[in-house]
């Protein structure tokens, strides 16, 4: 179901094309690049599947939704098992709230 963005909702947006792939960071009505915060400064973010692209884009929006590069790495890899890995492949919306609804679950369930 598509999600109707607030001037104060941050989005996370995954376009896939001829180009190749891009992850925007929308928040209050200001598109950008989401910034690159991974280990492996080779690999382009990537979803729809596993591997180190994937698990580098799960960082960067686990950074951003938390403010904390602690929690980004020590649940980078899980988030991207359990969410970006079954993302679909053409592209994507994520909103802040989803991915902390998701995080408190997980670690709820821990």
């Amino acid at each position: 179901m598509p999600t109707v963005a607030t001037p104060t909702s941050t989005r996370y947006i995954g376009v896939a094309d001829w180009w190749g792939r891009h992850v925007w960071l929308e928040r209050a009505g200001t598109r950008g690049s989401l910034p690159y915060r991974g280990e492996d400064q080779m690999a382009a973010y990537a979803w729809g599947r596993r591997g180190i692209g994937a698990r580098e884009l799960s960082r960067a929006i686990l950074f951003d939704a938390t403010g904390s590069v602690a929690l980004a790495d020590r649940f980078c890899r899980d988030f991207t098992h359990e969410v970006v890995a079954d993302l679909p492949d053409v592209g994507f919306e994520l909103d802040r709230e989803q991915v902390l609804d998701w995080l408190a679950g997980y670690r709820a369930a821990a």
